[in-house]
């Protein structure tokens, strides 16, 4: 339960939340989902020896993958993965948790029981049953399983692995890798970063060669790994490790593949009318007013009360009414960098403005006390509980920018002006005016701040665009308020990764904690 942080402030809440954990149990795993994969019960509430028999054992072992990431008291994938993107970074504050504040400041402590338990608990959760299914799946004589069908659940597999090895190097740097669950060394050493993001590309690779670029229906090529997916992790993996000729390259596949497009209205992304659109790669699925699969991020996100009160009564969208600070309240910062870009369609579809600071909790960090507070509004627009916004975790526009970045990267920065301003022309801004390739390098970066705001990318965009720690652990630690006032980072280059959660240190022998804890 440790994942709804709000619990901590509010005793009701809590017993709400308690009655609804132990009704979630007794509900069929995912019964309001519509495809049949949601609807398969997770692997580990059933035992791999004797159960990979039949083409319906490996649907029901790869589907509960999906749906493990997006039950309720998985919190990574819902949203405390903005913690490392983009509250780390100068986009977002931390609520009222000291934990998260610490996080933020790049002060954080190994035995803190969040948010970084999130991103190695459930990601390692998550691996080892794409190893079974690795391990299991091959062995199943079905004569009813074809090549191309198997193919395609393997495929999936090592899409899922290599997507969360992929946000265990981010995060971590440095971190065990696993690939089998019949390997008899269970307490592995650390590898390095670019070990692991070695493993990243072998399991995209494979992804890629056995995945489709569409499945059987549009819902599925959305909410399952594709080629496209595989793709789009390479060309992020790439840009990480400074292969911008592989990155523009495989960012060029997914572009070109004819099964994505830009949505003509940026709105529409986030509106939770346009589920699993043509912009979409890759998204997790939840369900509303169902306790073991909603999404209770934009309640931890948006004000309480009726929207109509705050500054935009236009906003729509119910909201949950407990008094408490929320998470990823934007800064001060991030507002003027929309106003300074003109770029009104995004701040509206993404932020929501409270001024009078009568009708919230005060912030107890990175605002004065009486400045406007804006709010996260594009995570969910229902402030409910159990809300149903699916979590967009790739898509277009932020594989066209990557290309953009990566071909000015090497030279080819006309057709990477070009590549900008389409994404610019969607939400009705001029054309760039940048012309040389640093004045499009930082105009690229502008771009992406902007467009994908808590998407998971702000702290690394960042960090590839300095393409220097020291540099970039300076640009963190000056980060200041309105007022000029130091926001008081204590970054280090140590610390731009984060603290392996102690608990996992005291099992694992041959582990040892990152430098800087």
């Amino acid at each position: 339960m440790k994942s709804f942080t709000i619990i901590k402030k509010n005793k009701k809440m809590k017993n709400i939340l308690n009655v609804t954990a132990i009704l979630a149990i007794m509900l069929v795993f995912l019964n309001s989902c519509s495809d049949e994969f949601l609807d398969k019960a997770p692997l580990n509430e059933l035992s791999a020896e004797g159960f990979y028999n039949t083409q319906a054992d490996a649907e029901a072992a790869i589907g509960g993958i999906y749906g493990k990431m997006t039950e309720t008291f998985s919190g990574y994938y819902k949203w405390t993965h903005s913690v490392w993107s983009d509250m780390r970074a100068d986009n977002t504050h931390a609520g009222f948790v000291a934990d998260f504040i610490n996080a933020q400041l790049h002060i954080s402590r190994a035995s803190s029981n969040e948010p970084h338990p999130y991103a190695w608990n459930e990601n390692y959760k998550f691996i080892g049953e794409a190893n079974s299914v690795l391990d299991n799946v091959p062995g199943i004589e079905d004569p009813d399983f074809s090549e191309a069908e198997k193919n395609s659940i393997l495929g999936q597999a090592y899409f899922l692995r290599g997507f969360c090895y992929f946000h265990l190097a981010r995060v971590f740097g440095e971190v065990p890798i696993q690939l089998s669950n019949n390997d008899n060394e269970i307490f592995k050493a650390k590898s390095s970063q670019a070990e692991v993001y070695a493993q990243v590309e072998a399991d995209m690779l494979m992804a890629e060669s056995l995945l489709p670029k569409e499945h059987s229906s549009n819902f599925k090529t959305r909410a399952r790994g594709t080629k496209g997916g595989a793709q789009s992790i390479l060309a992020k993996v790439y840009a990480e490790i400074g292969d911008y000729t592989k990155c523009a390259e495989y960012a060029g596949k997914v572009i070109n593949s004819g099964v994505y497009e830009l949505l003509p209205t940026f709105d529409h992304l986030f509106d939770d009318q346009h589920k699993y659109n043509r912009e979409s790669i890759f998204e997790t699925v939840h369900v509303a007013n169902n306790s073991n699969i909603a999404t209770y991020a934009s309640v931890q996100m948006l004000p309480p009360g009726d929207f109509s009160q705050y500054d935009d009564p236009t906003k729509k969208g119910s909201s949950w009414t407990v008094s408490y600070h929320r998470f990823n309240t934007c800064s001060t910062d991030l507002m003027a960098a929309f106003d300074e870009m003109g770029d009104e369609v995004r701040k509206y579809s993404s932020t929501l403005t409270v001024s009078d600071r009568s009708l919230i909790s005060e912030p107890n960090y990175g605002y004065g006390p009486n400045e406007p507070v804006s709010h996260i509004y594009k995570m969910g627009r229902s402030g409910e509980i159990f809300g149903g916004s699916n979590m967009m975790h790739l898509r277009l526009a932020d594989i066209i920018l990557l290309r953009a970045e990566a071909l000015n990267a090497i030279g080819q920065t006309g057709e990477a002006i070009t590549l900008l301003n389409q994404v610019r022309a969607r939400v009705e801004l001029a054309p760039t005016i940048a012309v040389s390739q640093s004045e499009v390098k930082l105009a690229i970066l502008k771009e992406r701040r902007l467009e994908l705001l808590v998407e998971n990318n702000r702290y690394w965009d960042l960090q590839r665009y300095y393409n220097d720690t020291s540099a970039f652990v300076a640009y963190l630690n000056g980060l200041t308020d309105s007022s000029g006032k130091s926001l008081e980072y204590k970054a280090t280059p140590d610390k731009t990764f984060a603290p392996i959660p102690q608990s996992e240190i005291d099992i694992n022998p041959n582990l040892v904690q990152n430098a800087g804890y």
